[in-house]
C-alpha cells in the first residue's frame, strides 16, 4: 500500500512541492541574513570612518593652532626683547603680541569641536555599531586626551594668559580720542603704549618662558592621535583610499557651481555681519551689509571715552564671473551707499548729552562720512575663491586662501544660503 502511495504522481508532486517550499524558505532566510550582515558591516565601517575622520580633523586643527601659536610667540618675544621698536613695527605685529598674552574667556579652539564625540559617548549602541571593542576604546582614548589638553587650557597655570580683558579696558579708557579710529580701535601709538604697559607686568615674562612646555604638550597630543588613528585604520581594515571616498561621498557633498543656478540672492553671516549678495544675469552683483559698529566718543565733562553702538547698513556694486571651480568678485568702492546709520547716545552721561544735544545730528553725519571713507579705503573689494554648490542647489561654499601677516596661509570658508 505504501509503495502504491509513493508511486502515485499526486503524492510525488506534493512531496516535491513541500521540499521546494522548505528549500525556498531556507534560502530566503539565508539571503536575508546575508543582506543584514552586509548592511551591519557597512554601518560599522561608516561609523568607524566617521570617527577616524573626526580625529584626523582634530589633528589638522591642532597642527594649525600650533603653527599659529608659534608665529604669535615669536612676534611677542621679539617685541618684549626689543621694546624700542614698539612705535616702528607694523600694527599687525602689535595686535599679534597683545593677543598672545591677553585672556579671552569665551575662546574655544577649533580643534575642540566635540559634536562627534558626543555621539560616541552617548551609550552602548554605538559600541554594537562599531563591532570592535579595541577600536571603540581607541576612539574614547583620543577624545579623553583631547579633553585633557582643553581642560589644561582652561585651568592650568602653564596655559593661563597673564593679561586680563579688564587690564585692556582700563588702559583704553585712558587713550585720547585722537588715538582711536571710527569704531574705537586703537592706532599705532595707543597699541605701542598698551604693549609697553603689558610687558611691565611680572606675569608676562613667566608666561613667555613656558612656551616650550605648551608647545611640547601640543606636539605630544598630535603624535599620540596620529599613532592611534593609524592603528584604528588597521584594526578596521580601512585604507587611505577608503577614507578619501568617505570624505568625497559623505563630507564634501557638493557639485560644481553653474552660473545659471547662482543667479539670485545669497546670504551669509561673517564676523558679526550679515551680508546679502545679489547675482544678476548680466554678471553684475550687489552686496548689502548689515552690522553694528562700536564708536568711541570723548566726553570732556567726564574726561572719559564712551563706547556707543552704531547700527549700519550699506550697499556696494560690482561684477562677478565663474571660471572653472573659482568665482571672482570685483566691487567698485565709489558705488558705496549708506542705507541706514544711527548712533545710540544712551551711554552718554546726562550732562554730556544735554551739552551736546545741538551738535549730535551734525556729529552723526560727520561719523557717517568718516565711516564711509574708512570702508572705501580699508576694505579689500576684489577677491577670488573656490566655489561649489550643495546638492540641493540652495547652499553655496566659498573657500579662499590668504597670507596672514605672520606668514601663515589661512583658509577662510564661507557658507551662503539662497534666499530666492
Amino acid at each position: 500500500m505504501k509503495k502504491d502511495i509513493l508511486r502515485n504522481p499526486l503524492w510525488t508532486n506534493f512531496i516535491v512541492g513541500v521540499l521546494a517550499t522548505a528549500v525556498g524558505v531556507g534560502l530566503t532566510f539565508e539571503v536575508n541574513n546575508l543582506v543584514e550582515r552586509h548592511k551591519q558591516r557597512q554601518a560599522q565601517r561608516q561609523a568607524a570612518m566617521m570617527a577616524i575622520y573626526d580625529i584626523d580633523e582634530t589633528i589638522r586643527e591642532l597642527k594649525l593652532d600650533r603653527q599659529r601659536e608659534d608665529a604669535f610667540f615669536k612676534t611677542a618675544i621679539y617685541l618684549y626683547t626689543h621694546p624700542e621698536e614698539l612705535e616702528t613695527v607694523s600694527i599687525d605685529s602689535l595686535w599679534m603680541a597683545a593677543e598672545y598674552i591677553t585672556r579671552d574667556p569665551a575662546y574655544t579652539p577649533d580643534w575642540y569641536d566635540d559634536s562627534t564625540e558626543k555621539v560616541f559617548t552617548s551609550g552602548m549602541d554605538i559600541l554594537s555599531d562599531l563591532g570592535d571593542i579595541t577600536f571603540y576604546d581607541h576612539i574614547q582614548e583620543c577624545y579623553m586626551k583631547r579633553r585633557e589638553l582643553f581642560n589644561s587650557l582652561q585651568k592650568s597655570s602653564t596655559f593661563r594668559k597673564p593679561i586680563s580683558e579688564d587690564f585692556v579696558v582700563d588702559y583704553r579708557k585712558r587713550v585720547a580720542a585722537v588715538d582711536l579710529n571710527y569704531n574705537g580701535m586703537m592706532n599705532q601709538k595707543a597699541m605701542a603704549g598698551l604693549l609697553r604697559e603689558m610687558f611691565q607686568q611680572p606675569e608676562v615674562p613667566l608666561y613667555l618662558q613656558k612656551y616650550l612646555t605648551r608647545d611640547q604638550l601640543f606636539q605630544r597630543l598630535i603624535d599620540d592621535l596620529v599613532n592611534i588613528n593609524q592603528e584604528n585604520q588597521f584594526i578596521m581594515n580601512i585604507t587611505d583610499e577608503d577614507m578619501q571616498r568617505f570624505v568625497e561621498q559623505h563630507v564634501n557633498l557638493t557639485m560644481p557651481a553653474r552660473p545659471k543656478i547662482m543667479i539670485g540672492q545669497w546670504t551669509t553671516s561673517h564676523d558679526r555681519q550679515n551680508i546679502t549678495y545679489t547675482f544678476c544675469k548680466d554678471q553684475t552683483v550687489s552686496s548689502t551689509t548689515e552690522m553694528v559698529l562700536k564708536i568711541g566718543m570723548y566726553v570732556e565733562q567726564e574726561d572719559v571715552n564712551v563706547s556707543m553702538l552704531a547700527p549700519l547698513t550699506f550697499t556696494i556694486d560690482g561684477r562677478w564671473d565663474v571660471d572653472g571651480d573659482s568665482i571672482r568678485l570685483s566691487f567698485d568702492p565709489t558705488t558705496i551707499e549708506i542705507l541706514s546709520f544711527d548712533l545710540d547716545f544712551s551711554s552718554l552721561p546726562k550732562a554730556a548729552l544735554e551739552a551736546k544735544k545741538d551738535s549730535l545730528d551734525s556729529r552723526k553725519l560727520q561719523y557717517q562720512e568718516t565711516i564711509k571713507q574708512q570702508i572705501q579705503e580699508n576694505s579689500r573689494w576684489t577677491w577670488t575663491a573656490k566655489v561649489s554648490l550643495g546638492k540641493s542647489g540652495n547652499i553655496m561654499f566659498w573657500e579662499e586662501q590668504n597670507a596672514l601677516p605672520w606668514g601663515e596661509i589661512q583658509t577662510q570658508k564661507t557658507q551662503l544660503l539662497k534666499s530666492r
